[in-house]
């Protein structure tokens, strides 16, 4: 190795290890989070597919409206790794976002031959506050692995112009549906690889449109599967299906948003809604439109290529989420411009031209400015409740938020500032059915039947929503409505089939109804959906037992017990099982009395002297 080579890996060395240092120092606070309750429950915490590493399921199920069963294997192995502690996970987080500045750096080297600028746009991918969402929230792991396995076929793909090999493209191809496999926002990754020729020949050959072909064949297939899986989650909002000049208006509305966050990165928000002035709000937003195509075609007629290839590169990459597909509640967010800020970077500092002492002053000057900003919104991201008062903080009308806040107010057992909350996002949006929902659960706990009931019922009336159904179906059941208990449950599994609460009402309407072999019937599906509720196995060992099936039952009070070591009621119901079973009760009923259960008092007297 030469000097001049050696010097060269020496401060590559160097560079990795103060990017290392400099990165762990912005963002180490991520291992203090906890889980955020917006979907990384649902994703982790009481996923029974990712707890018993149900590949079959993992690999062919939708997801909170997604299909990604890489990230979902990932999830799975994590669990087995880590379980329900979060600071595996936020740890995991940040390699991976660490890798891909790493990937980002590589990938722009060989784009333009320039390290300097492969520097410059490190730095604002690594450090911008905008990253932090995709960083700190466990459930976006989906788009820091998509984003690895996408600059990983960059890299390939650029290999392959070199060189022309047929085996490069075909790697890239396999990358690209790794990617897709985790989050499908890199559909249209065809059309950047066609940027990319042009960037790289200023022309387009008919023999590089042909190679897209395939690219363009698996985008359609993963176009079609995330249509469906949006679709059959509820996740396709059609309280935002706008007309078109709306749709476009507000495209340009958001695109305003993420540039103007790029730009000013202080008042960041999980929640961007639509403007609540509408016509103002599609006024600004064809004006941006007019603006970006405007610019765009200036910098192609003045030949400023790099400027050119970067704007084309930042709209390519938000282009799906501009809503003209309505999902979810929000006009914009972050996490969408985890990738995309590459080529607003890109952009600006192909316009500034910078000498290399420019570009060392300006590259400490942005790990201070962003690197500050992000330790600063890293506190944001601690746990769920200073997450959502972030947000009513930018946005005080976000019913969103204020119903989120209430139901970990209500987690707490903060019932009143629960019941406030739920009632001001109500006031907020009196169309909102998850409130109603989120409300009659409070309502439920605080024993206010009538109240839950009601609120049930709006639910239902606004979104036929099924958890509602069950929610009422168990109101009735407590109050011994069985008909009705009955008829609501068995709505809720005509809408969702495999809902083990649903299940279980009905099973316990057959049960305290003494149709034993109908209520074990419903045990049993309950069972199969989720093996890991305690009440569940103690109401079917119950039964067993009224069924004089004291083997069985006891299996199941085991089973409880094991699940839940703080069961009074399932080990009154063993000494019970043990009774039968001519055992010895005695430690049975002595723990059921001791966790609180005084009707263990009496057989623990007659058969424990």
């Amino acid at each position: 190795m030469s000097l001049t080579q050696a010097n060269t890996t020496l401060k590559n060395r160097l560079f990795i290890l103060g990017l290392i240092i400099l990165f762990c120092l912005v963002y180490f606070k991520l291992i203090y989070a906890d889980f955020i309750s917006w979907d990384d429950p649902e994703y982790i915490l009481e996923n029974k597919d990712v707890h018993s590493n149900n590949l079959k399921a993992l690999a062919t199920k939708f997801y909170i409206g997604n299909y990604h069963p890489l990230t979902m294997i990932n999830y799975a192995i994590d669990w087995k790794l880590f379980g329900g502690n979060a600071l595996g996970y936020h740890i995991e987080n940040l390699i991976w976002h660490f890798v891909n500045s790493i990937l980002v750096f590589y990938v722009i080297s060989k784009l333009v031959k320039d390290k300097g600028l492969a520097l410059l746009i490190t730095i604002v991918f690594t450090f911008h506050p905008i990253q932090i969402e995709t960083i700190a929230w466990i459930a976006e792991r989906k788009n820091l692995l998509a984003t690895f396995f996408i600059l990983i076929s960059f890299l390939i793909y650029l290999k392959h112009t070199q060189n022309k090999r047929t085996f490069y493209l075909v790697i890239t191809l396999v990358f690209f549906c790794c990617s897709l496999l985790c989050k499908p926002s890199f559909i249209l990754f065809p059309f950047i690889l066609l940027l990319i020729d042009w960037h790289l020949n200023q022309t387009i050959s008919k023999q590089k449109i042909f190679q897209k072909i395939p690219f363009a064949i698996i985008s359609i297939l993963f176009s079609i599967i995330t249509l469906k899986a949006q679709q059959t989650g509820g996740f396709i909002n059609e309280n935002h299906s706008f007309q078109i000049h709306e749709k476009i208006g507000y495209a340009g509305y958001a695109i305003g948003q993420y540039i103007y966050h790029f730009f000013n990165p202080i008042n960041l928000s999980v929640i961007y809604p639509y403007p609540q002035n509408k016509p103002f709000g599609l006024i600004i937003g064809y004006a941006i439109i007019v603006s970006v195509i405007f610019t765009i075609y200036k910098a192609y007629r003045s030949n400023k290529t790099e400027v050119f290839f970067g704007l084309l590169f930042f709209l390519i990459n938000i282009l799906l989420v501009l809503q003209f597909v309505p999902f979810g509640e929000v006009l914009s967010a972050d996490r969408y411009m985890y990738f995309a800020l590459i080529g607003l970077s890109w952009s600006i500092f192909h316009i500034i031209k910078l000498s290399k002492k420019q570009i060392t002053r300006i590259s400490i000057l942005l790990i201070i400015v962003l690197g500050s900003l992000s330790f600063l919104r890293v506190n944001v991201w601690q746990n769920s409740i200073s997450l959502y008062k972030d947000i009513l903080v930018k946005n005080p009308h976000s019913y969103i938020a204020l119903n989120s806040i209430g139901a970990e107010y209500m987690k707490k057992k903060e019932f009143k500032l629960s019941e406030k909350y739920y009632n001001q996002s109500i006031n907020e949006n009196t169309q909102f059915y998850k409130s109603y929902y989120n409300r009659a659960l409070l309502y439920s706990i605080t024993n206010e039947t009538k109240k839950a009931i009601d609120d049930y019922t709006k639910s239902i009336e606004l979104a036929n929503y099924y958890k509602a159904y069950i929610g009422r179906a168990n109101i009735y059941y407590l109050i011994k409505d069985f008909p009705k208990a009955m008829s609501d449950a068995e709505i809720a599994l005509d809408i969702n089939d495999n809902n083990p609460k649903a299940n279980f009402v009905l099973a316990n309407c057959y049960d305290d109804l003494n149709q034993l072999e109908k209520a074990l019937y419903h045990y049993n599906k309950a069972i199969a959906y989720n093996t890991e509720d305690a009440s569940l196995y103690l109401r079917r060992g119950v039964l067993y037992g009224k069924q004089q099936q004291f083997d069985a039952c006891l299996r199941d009070l085991e089973i409880s017990t094991t699940l839940n070591s703080n069961y009074a009621e399932a080990y009154y119901w063993k000494g019970v099982a043990k009774v039968n079973l001519k055992q010895n009760p005695c430690s049975e009923f002595k723990k059921a009395l001791e966790l609180g259960f005084n009707e263990a008092q009496k057989p623990l007297t007659n058969y424990c002297r």
